[in-house]
């Protein structure tokens, strides 16, 4: 099988938030999309080893900041490379509080959400979130999965769905 087809898939880039015993922490992910428009619910997918996948769970929310392709590039490496347990990732991203919850101001839009359901996968966590918020925060083409890897040349976490060792 070439998991490398995997990667023609369409995938944005994205912060996955929510709040850790009061501390905003968040994770990169890859996998989130509409399920339905009415009512609105939006799907995220997490990895179990993710300390947000966690935090999730103890807050039953979550908020996504949808990266565009002129955000800065670093907040990809912040999120998705060190773990929000033993890092206060928001200290090096500028961030407001919407709906409650932390979102990233250098993202196009958020969305937030409150968990309403959930499915484990052996190595995943897959929330269904009521979209209880969302705006546009700047013009911006959102950010692709396919422009993360060609054009940022960026490489996918260890926890990323689309993760693939080399």
């Amino acid at each position: 099988m070439n998991k490398s087809a995997f990667h023609q898939l369409s995938y944005g880039v994205y912060v996955v938030s929510t709040w850790d015993k009061g501390r905003a922490t968040g994770c990169t992910a890859n996998s989130a999309m509409q399920i339905t428009s009415e009512p609105a619910t939006i799907a995220v997918s997490i990895n179990h080893d993710n300390y947000t996948n966690q935090c999730i769970q103890d807050t039953g929310k979550f908020a996504i900041s949808i990266l565009g392709e002129n955000s800065r590039p670093g907040i990809i490496g912040t999120f998705g490379f060190k773990s929000g347990k033993d890092n206060d990732k928001f200290d090096e991203v500028d961030y407001a509080v919407k709906g409650f919850l932390p979102v990233v101001t250098d993202a196009c839009a958020y969305i937030v959400c409150e968990v309403i359901d959930k499915m484990e996968t052996s190595t995943h966590t897959v929330f269904l979130g009521k979209v209880l918020d969302a705006d546009i925060l700047k013009k911006d083409t959102p950010m692709t999965y396919a422009y993360y890897h060609n054009v940022i040349k960026g490489k996918s976490p260890k926890n990323a769905p689309t993760y693939i060792a080399e």
